[in-house]
């Protein structure tokens, strides 16, 4: 979880649609979010398979057979999500120190090499588009834009 705080946290479903070669390797993912209304909550964690959404998006989710279901973004947060998978998982933990530097913040997957970004409106777009683009000519990974930025 991304933030620090005392509030309460929930568990929010996502349902997931596979392409034809399985991925992603999941059909549902949880994020973790925190209630701020009446089925409303701000998501607290940077996803790794589900698009559309990034950290701290206001979300509506509905009590469904005893789990929290995703329905829709209610209010964009300006954050943006990127996946990296980096091809030498020796270098993840200088990749994701990497990103940190510009200011997001990075979450490891079980599967190896696979880094979710969370990208913060304050960072530098062009920066951050330069250091993911070089990565990739360099052949040290590959990235996905999971959610731009809708603020």
């Amino acid at each position: 979880m991304t933030g620090a705080s005392t509030a309460q946290h929930v568990k929010i479903l996502f349902r997931l649609e596979q392409d034809e070669d399985g991925y992603p390797p999941v059909s549902a993912e949880t994020l973790w979010a925190i209630k701020v209304d009446e089925n409303l909550y701000k998501l607290d964690n940077i996803p790794f398979f589900a698009t559309g959404i990034a950290v701290e998006d206001v979300v509506l989710a509905e009590l469904e057979t005893g789990q929290l279901l995703y329905k829709e973004v209610v209010h964009p947060s300006g954050h943006s999500t990127f996946r990296v998978v980096v091809y030498n998982h020796d270098e993840v933990p200088e990749v994701r120190e990497t990103f940190k530097q510009l200011g997001c913040s990075t979450e490891q997957s079980h599967l190896r090499g696979l880094i979710a970004i969370d990208v913060p409106p304050s960072v530098s777009w062009n920066e951050l588009k330069r250091v993911l683009n070089t990565g990739r000519e360099q052949d040290r990974w590959d990235y996905e834009e999971a959610c731009l930025a809708r603020s």
